[in-house]
């Protein structure tokens, strides 16, 4: 005994007790395994009158009394886009099966931004009142391993910013913050009280880059998996819901003249050049989606509402062609404003040069799927244009992708859901307060936002 006595002393000193690996506080992991719906239809509510009975209510099959659960009310399950008849058939038949959406369910579950308004209601630290969580960013706390004898170390780190096919979200306990990248400067995290769920918690220097880089992360994500629901979809030969195309050289030029989008359902415009060659090897970057680590200068954002001369904003609002004769009118034309989609820059909005390749190999993926859904055959360019037959120029396809959502495109594809998360950068860059942060923009009382960067000062 006295020989071993030293010699765990020494392993415990060496080798720290507790886990090895960083673990996410909470009780439990979020599980976002199939509930099970518990709707039942209820049964008719019986006559408590004595008029005609002859036995006393305790003593029917369906009584409300004894029997009181089967007149509790329940929600039935939300609808689906589309409902299999094979997934039906395997259903349980005294299980709810969800049912289909209707054509005006699936018209607002296209629309991106009734998606947002409608996702969960969170309450955000940093502004102090409830907005839905696709404008919000969720951060839980992580337990770091440390040595043993020393104080806990938690770190907040952004989670279920990816899509949950790829990354499932990690902790229970969560905190939830402004989708603006200057609340995330060094300066202003220094001001932020801890959250209770972490009273202890610190926010890393390189948080703001971590998030706008899961950001764009997930726009690559949801591009993948537009490719693969073109890919593994019922094939059209005929004319089917376009999704995504390359507006032509003349309806680009068209858009810059006018600033009007050639299409009523168009709910975002992405102009994403291929790369350039890099002139010392005269190579195109390979496309990667790897983050890249900053200098400790580029570290503190700037301001997002400012930018430098000369480069190119992240996104411009163009308004979007009506069908309805000049001589008719909106009726909701004088309270409604005229809908705007957003032209999104590929050079600024991903400055990385090999994640730029990797969103235009992304797109092209996707309009190389586009065109097999339709004839079947893959194409051997990925530039849109007519194979074996001599077009103009301005017939050629641009630079410029338009993005489409709509009640029939929801049958094949979810557009909107890479339409929210171009809008998310698009807030997470601050081009959604640009111009607007003095006035509030389309945030009721938003001059909280000013006032926050002026104290910052």
């Amino acid at each position: 005994m006295p020989r071993l006595l030293p010699r765990l002393v020494k392993k415990l000193k060496e080798t720290p007790l507790g886990r090895s690996s960083p673990r996410h506080l909470g009780n439990g992991k979020h599980d976002p395994s199939r509930r099970r719906s518990v709707y039942q239809p209820i049964p008719e509510r019986p006559s408590y009158s004595v008029a005609g009975r002859v036995q006393s209510i305790l003593l029917d099959d369906h009584s409300p009394v004894t029997n009181s659960r089967a007149y509790i009310r329940h929600k039935a399950p939300s609808p689906h886009v589309l409902v299999s008849p094979g997934k039906i058939a395997t259903e349980n038949a005294e299980s709810y099966i969800s049912r289909e959406m209707t054509a005006q369910e699936r018209e607002w579950w296209s629309s991106p931004y009734l998606r947002m308004l409608s996702s969960p209601i969170r309450w955000c630290s940093i502004s102090r009142r409830h907005m839905p969580s696709d404008f919000l960013i969720r951060l839980t706390p992580l337990q770091l391993p440390v040595p043993r004898g020393t104080k806990p170390l938690q770190v907040w780190m952004p989670d279920g910013l990816q899509h949950p096919k790829f990354r499932r979200r990690n902790g229970q306990l969560a905190t939830y913050m402004t989708c603006w990248k200057d609340i995330f400067s060094p300066t202003n995290l220094s001001r932020i009280v801890p959250p209770r769920a972490a009273p202890k918690g610190i926010f890393h220097k390189l948080l703001a880059t971590q998030i706008g880089h899961f950001l764009r992360l997930r726009i690559i994500q949801e591009l993948q998996l537009l490719e693969d629901r073109l890919s593994h979809g019922i094939r059209h030969k005929g004319k089917a819901a376009t999704i995504l195309r390359r507006l032509t050289r003349a309806e680009f030029e068209d858009l810059r003249e006018t600033g009007v989008v050639p299409h009523q359902d168009a709910v975002a415009v992405m102009v994403v050049p291929p790369v350039n060659r890099v002139p010392s090897t005269g190579k195109r970057p390979i496309a990667s989606i790897e983050p890249e680590i900053p200098s400790n200068d580029q570290i503190i954002p700037t301001a997002s509402y400012s930018h430098c001369r000369g480069q190119l904003p992240l996104s411009t609002l163009h308004r979007v062609q009506c069908d309805l004769p000049e001589e008719e009118e909106h009726p909701f034309s004088s309270i409604v404003p005229a809908a705007k989609v957003p032209l999104y820059n590929g050079l600024t909005m991903f400055p990385s040069a090999p994640q730029r390749a990797m969103l235009h190999k992304a797109l092209c993926k996707v309009l190389d799927a586009e065109r097999r859904s339709r004839s079947g055959q893959s194409s051997a360019g990925s530039n849109g244009n007519r194979q074996g037959k001599s077009i103009c120029s301005s017939e050629r396809g641009s630079h410029a992708f338009l993005l489409i959502s709509n009640e029939r495109t929801a049958k094949r594809a979810d557009s909107a859901a890479l339409a929210i998360a171009l809008w998310r950068l698009r807030m997470w860059e601050g081009d959604a307060y640009r111009g607007q942060v003095c006035s509030g923009g389309w945030e009721v009382d938003g001059d909280w936002r000013m006032s926050y960067l002026q104290r910052s000062v």
